[in-house]
């Protein structure tokens, strides 16, 4: 377990020494709101195209060559970015780590998921506290790093990403193929089962759930750079303290659809706020609040989802939503940097509220109308 903790930090990390100042390295470079918009958008598509064949390599033939591929494939796409060829290489870049993410993603929480021993709700949700706690404290850590690369010069924060991901990539090599009963499964069972996911009561909420905050992480670099660039480190600091901290609010948090229905109103306001606030210390308080909402619904509504989920189904159930999260965000993306463009930053982030709101409308059709479940109390991790 510790080397699959060990992967999982590397590749925060990874991903955080460039996510610091993305899309103001974007800008810095030349390319609008609306490019990195189109970009978001092919990455998308590739990771929803994708996601599930890796998700099948993972559950059927071997966890451990699904990782492998994701590792090289995001190097690469890396590697691209840092040369900087063209517009259509950097597009090319973005379709590429969208592929890398494909494999990576749902197979990642699959691979860790599925060493608990009773995984129910209760349970999957302290492991995704935990993950929220590692997560945090590497990206703060590689955030500093990338954001003093890019004061060095702004493409070596992929150089800082291709260093970790080399690192990861060896970790795994170190791992072994889990070997479980799915491969000895019937195809046409397997595929019924993996479809059968679908109905369950909680896999709407749960895809757009994964996609509500699209626009305010999309955008903040860009509220936050409007004050300085050093203002960006502040934000990126909080976002991932939020993430150490709030999985101790679990323990209030009861699992239950009107627990979720709650945090994703809660959101709407948070949103809203943190789009129109124009004081440093409003913008940052706002954003934390939303920031940490959003991670709890997450996690609230990832506990209920996989709850119903074997092990063997595990990673094709995650790419079902991922895959489905990835079209919603294929989508909202380019018209959230339009309206970005257009009508300013605020219009942009508020664009997310919508989804929010569709939240609590599947909710109030789906699961707190016929779900009989006695809420439960999670716990910390």
């Amino acid at each position: 377990m510790t080397r699959i903790y060990a992967f999982y930090v590397l590749s925060a990390a990874g991903v955080a020494c460039f996510t610091v100042v993305d899309v103001v390295y974007f800008q810095t470079i030349g390319y609008s709101l609306a490019f990195v918009g189109i970009m978001t958008s092919a990455f998308s598509v590739a990771l929803a195209a994708t996601e599930l064949p890796f998700a099948v390599l993972f559950d059927r033939y071997s966890n451990k060559l699904a990782l492998q591929i994701g590792n090289f494939v995001r190097i690469a796409a890396f590697s691209l970015f840092f040369l900087n060829l063209s517009p259509e290489m950097l597009i090319t870049a973005q379709v590429l780590a969208g592929i890398a993410v494909a494999a990576l993603s749902g197979t990642s929480n699959a691979l860790i998921i599925n060493q608990i021993p009773t995984p129910d709700a209760k349970a999957i949700a302290r492991m995704f506290g935990r993950l929220e706690y590692l997560g945090g404290a590497a990206a703060i850590l590689a955030g500093l790093l990338g954001l003093w690369l890019f004061h060095i010069k702004p493409e070596f924060i992929w150089l800082g990403a291709i260093g970790l991901y080399a690192v990861a990539t060896l970790v795994v090599f170190s791992f072994k193929d889990v070997d479980t009963a799915v491969d000895r499964i019937p195809w046409k069972r397997y595929v019924r089962d993996s479809l059968g996911v679908v109905q369950g009561p909680y896999t709407l909420v749960y895809i757009v759930t994964n996609a509500c905050a699209v626009a305010p992480f999309l955008l903040w670099q860009v509220k936050f750079d409007m004050v300085s660039l050093g203002f960006i480190f502040v934000g990126f600091f909080v976002m991932n303290m939020t993430a150490l901290v709030a999985p101790f609010f679990l323990r209030f948090i009861k699992v239950s659809a009107g627990r979720v229905a709650l945090l994703a109103s809660l959101n709407v306001v948070a949103t809203i706020l943190f789009a129109f606030f124009n004081q440093p210390v409003l913008i940052v308080a706002s954003f934390l609040i939303h920031v940490g909402l959003q991670i709890l619904q997450t996690i609230v509504v990832a506990g209920l989802f996989h709850e119903r989920i074997s092990n063997e189904y595990r990673a094709t159930s995650e790419s079902l939503v991922s895959m489905a999260d990835s079209l919603i965000v294929a989508v909202v993306a380019p018209v959230t940097m339009i309206l970005g463009d257009v009508w300013g930053v605020e219009w942009a982030i508020t664009s997310s509220c919508a989804l929010y709101a569709l939240c609590v409308l599947l909710l109030l059709a789906g699961p707190m109308r016929r779900s009989q479940r006695q809420p439960r109390i999670l716990e910390a991790s």
